[in-house]
């Protein structure tokens, strides 16, 4: 089956965004984009932002729904007195968990890579690079 776009963001999460909400609508979006704007995010503004496409059969359907996202139709839980969105949860807790608790799956990699890599740099001042 076909896909036609649906539309274009400026960034890589708001692209997801949409095509969450429209799964949630049951239409199967995606992001044939989002390789190459993880990859070289300078380049996703230069070729017109990141597309979201869906099935040629629900693209009409799937343009509405992301028009009446850009209107603000699905933006509920706002208090109307002050503007501010209300948190049903505690700031600071995730789920039964502190945010301080909640360690990032690479973190002891990203720290052993690091320094891995300063180890690698201080061996090539101090050896030369040979010619």
């Amino acid at each position: 089956m076909r896909e036609f776009e649906v539309a274009r963001f400026s960034t890589l999460p708001e692209a997801e965004l949409a095509a969450a909400l429209l799964k949630r609508h049951g239409i199967a979006a995606r992001l044939p984009d989002r390789d190459m704007a993880t990859m070289l995010p300078h380049l996703h503004i230069a070729i017109g932002g990141v597309r979201v496409v869906a099935p040629e059969d629900r693209i009409t359907e799937a343009r509405d729904i992301v028009k009446r996202a850009r209107e603000g139709a699905f933006a509920a839980d706002i208090d109307e007195d002050s503007g501010d969105w209300t948190l049903e949860a505690t700031p600071g807790k995730v789920g039964d968990l502190d945010e301080a608790e909640i360690t990032g799956v690479l973190g002891p990699a990203k720290r052993a890579g690091a320094a891995a890599l300063v180890v690698m740099a201080m061996f090539y001042l101090l050896v030369g690079c040979p010619a």
